[in-house]
């Protein structure tokens, strides 16, 4: 019996899924998944409290930093660039493929921020266009926080009856989408540094949006969920905290995230980089390509989202979690608490449980050479 599986006996379903129509593959397959280990911390948050506020503990934390936030007409991403902006940052870049909904944010910031001094850009781009990324970042300016949050979400069917084109989109902005504004922001920053390096210390942040489902298989989201069939090593101990297969059904496009970021983590010492689910939010995504049975488990706001986000970018005690996949959901005081667990244990990195890397945190300061020749890549 593979590891894993316990005494979990196979179900027909493996067997006989030419039978089955698409619905109903998808309601019998998640019902003989395992279910999520104990949460990381015993206090989950649904919305914003007062530790990650932008205007209360975080009032004034993103004083002079440059935010350009990816897909933030709606949703998540708007929160994410109000709540910079609330925290005081000194410009905010916003960017998707619909002026018509930046310009909503731009108002909607310009009226919570008014008497403020926040620079607001709005800059329709597409994600996965090299020139048009290019001309983002020329139009943008110096950037100091880069938070990667557009995305796309396939329709949930199982393989056979996938869409090609709609699997491939998914790969495109989720992928590709995440990787050309990264790679635009870190030559940028380079190009900054010299000569310059003392002043960027610290500031320079990659937000990555992940998602709990990284941490599992939800069958019928085979492009968004996995991207080898990778198992988080996630042991604190476990493969869970909210990751029963609800919040949101993610693993190819989002375990590549997770990976993605913990590269730049080890290529570019001087970025502090994260890997963020933003918990479960009933997003226009979410709502037109989540199953209805994950739903009701939707409740958390893009405000939890935002907030956290301007913690990650501002707060030095989240020095700790670079590189790592981390949930909005967890609450930051309790996070804290498991600083020390986390790092002697190597937590919240994805890695093929039994094939892991020897002691990240030690490979980390070595060369990158040496530690790809030691792990055989």
């Amino acid at each position: 019996m593979a590891k894993g599986q316990g005494n979990r006996s196979l179900s027909p379903l493996y067997l006989h899924t030419d039978t089955l129509t698409a619905s109903q593959f998808i309601s019998n397959m998640a019902t003989s998944l395992p279910q999520g280990a104990p949460h990381l911390v015993s206090t989950k948050r649904h919305d914003l409290y007062d530790a990650i506020s932008p205007t209360s503990a975080l009032k004034n934390a993103a004083d002079g930093l440059s935010v350009l936030v990816t897909g933030s007409g709606r949703g998540v991403g708007r929160a994410e660039a109000l709540a910079f902006a609330q925290a005081g940052a000194k410009k905010v870049v916003l960017t998707s493929r619909s002026r018509t909904e930046l310009d909503e944010t731009k108002e909607l910031i310009d009226k919570e921020t008014a008497g403020g001094d926040c620079e607001v850009i709005v800059c329709e781009a597409d994600l996965c266009d090299p020139d048009s990324v290019e001309k983002l970042f020329e139009a943008a300016g110096p950037v100091d926080v880069l938070v990667n949050n557009a995305g796309y979400l396939e329709p949930c069917v199982p393989i056979r009856d996938s869409n090609p084109s709609d699997w491939k989109r998914t790969l495109d902005v989720n992928h590709y989408g995440t990787y050309l504004p990264t790679r635009a922001f870190l030559r940028a920053a380079h190009a900054r540094s010299q000569g310059n390096a003392s002043e960027l210390a610290g500031k320079l942040t990659v937000i990555n949006t992940s998602s709990t489902g990284s941490m599992g298989t939800r069958p019928g989201f085979s492009c968004y969920q996995p991207q080898v069939a990778l198992q988080n090593r996630l042991d604190w101990h476990a493969r869970g905290s909210d990751q029963v297969l609800t919040v949101a059904c993610t693993t190819r496009s989002k375990s590549f995230i997770n990976r993605f970021t913990e590269f730049i983590h080890f290529e570019e010492p001087d970025v502090r980089t994260f890997a963020m689910h933003p918990g479960g939010v009933m997003t226009k995504l979410a709502r037109d390509s989540m199953p209805l049975d994950t739903h009701s488990f939707l409740t958390d706001t893009p405000e939890l989202a935002a907030g956290f986000a301007v913690w990650l970018a501002t707060s030095k005690e989240s020095d700790f979690l670079r590189g790592r996949y981390v949930s909005a959901t967890w609450d930051v005081t309790e996070l804290l608490g498991k600083r020390d667990e986390i790092l002697e244990k190597d937590l919240l990195w994805t890695r093929v449980v039994g094939q892991e890397q020897a002691s990240l945190q030690r490979a980390h300061i070595r060369a990158p050479t040496e530690c790809l020749c030691e792990s055989g890549r």
